[in-house]
């Protein structure tokens, strides 16, 4: 029997907290938890959310303690989660959150910035098109590289890029624009100097606050995308990302919606805001995706490409 995959793991225990059915999904995430290592940070947030979800708050206590024991830590802000409205208020949990922001102080100052590239064929005109990919908010660079694979196949070289802005060991957020603008500039420069880029099929795409980001970077025009690709789109000021350039217009962009995800009613006011800023978008809409990408992800990147290099083809 093959070995289950860390996203099979995350598929499985998702089904079982949406159905509430906590002592399932904390089963099956203790029975797997061995497999997985670099998710230990992750592995150990999510039982301590779902023990407090069974009211077993010694437990958690527990757990949070042997994290912090062997080295890991977590942003404050993690721990407002409503799952955690068991232990939040009670005086050790506390304590131990204390330690943990301490303790993440002092990690995130040697946060280095990282990237991968996925590297197409050889182009026969010696120039290669990129996209360069921004993971969700509590990811990294190699999260979605599965699904940024469909983009190496048809020729792009694709640059994933990691956010420098830690959530705990493994996961990123792009909540500091300025920051989030400085690491995606840094990349695309990093990537300039190793390979010959199209400087005419450049785009920018992302998953969930990546794909906020994605939108502001293509429209800053510090990198000269020709659009933007956002994938279950969300952004924590979707009025922030109207364009501050006048040919902004040029860039073209796509949107990936399920009427399902919890994002989708602000991937509609980041609609809102672009169609006032008169940036041409289409969108594609599934009635039955949650916060994810679609399984025939292939023929959406397609179709994405298409309208962003319709008037160029």
């Amino acid at each position: 029997m093959e070995q289950m995959t860390f996203g099979e793991l995350a598929e499985k225990l998702t089904v079982f907290y949406r159905e509430g059915k906590y002592t399932e999904a904390l089963e099956i995430v203790e029975h797997n938890a061995h497999l997985f290592p670099d998710q230990v940070a992750r592995i150990t947030f999510w039982k301590m959310c779902l023990l407090s979800l069974c009211n077993r708050p010694e437990e958690v206590m527990t757990v949070f303690k042997q994290g912090l024991d062997s080295g890991l830590w977590w942003q404050d802000e993690i721990f407002t989660d409503p799952d955690l409205t068991a232990v939040r208020d009670l005086p050790e949990f506390e304590r131990l959150t204390a330690i943990s922001q301490e303790k993440y102080e002092a990690a995130r100052t040697r946060i280095e910035r990282e990237y991968v590239l996925l590297t197409p064929e050889p182009p026969s005109s010696g120039l290669y098109p990129l996209l360069l990919t921004l993971h969700g908010r509590n990811g990294n660079k190699d999260v979605d590289l599965r699904q940024w694979e469909v983009a190496r196949q048809r020729g792009w070289l694709v640059l994933s890029c990691q956010s420098t802005q830690p959530v705990f060991q493994g996961a990123y957020h792009w909540d500091n624009t300025e920051t989030g603008s400085a690491d995606l500039l840094f990349y695309y420069k990093q990537v300039l100097q190793q390979h010959q880029i199209d400087p005419q099929r450049i785009v920018i795409a992302g998953f969930s606050q990546g794909g906020g980001l994605a939108i502001h970077a293509a429209l800053s025009g510090k990198i000269p995308a020709r659009g933007f690709l956002a994938v279950a789109s969300w952004w924590a000021d979707p009025k922030s990302l109207a364009p501050q350039r006048d040919d902004a217009q040029r860039v073209r962009g796509y949107f990936i919606t399920g009427e399902k995800d919890h994002t989708f009613d602000t991937a509609k006011e980041i609609q809102k805001v672009l169609k006032e800023s008169d940036i041409p978008f289409e969108e594609e809409s599934h009635p039955d995706l949650a916060h994810e990408f679609p399984s025939d992800f292939e023929r959406s990147f397609d179709n994405a490409t298409g309208f962003i290099f319709k008037e160029q083809e």
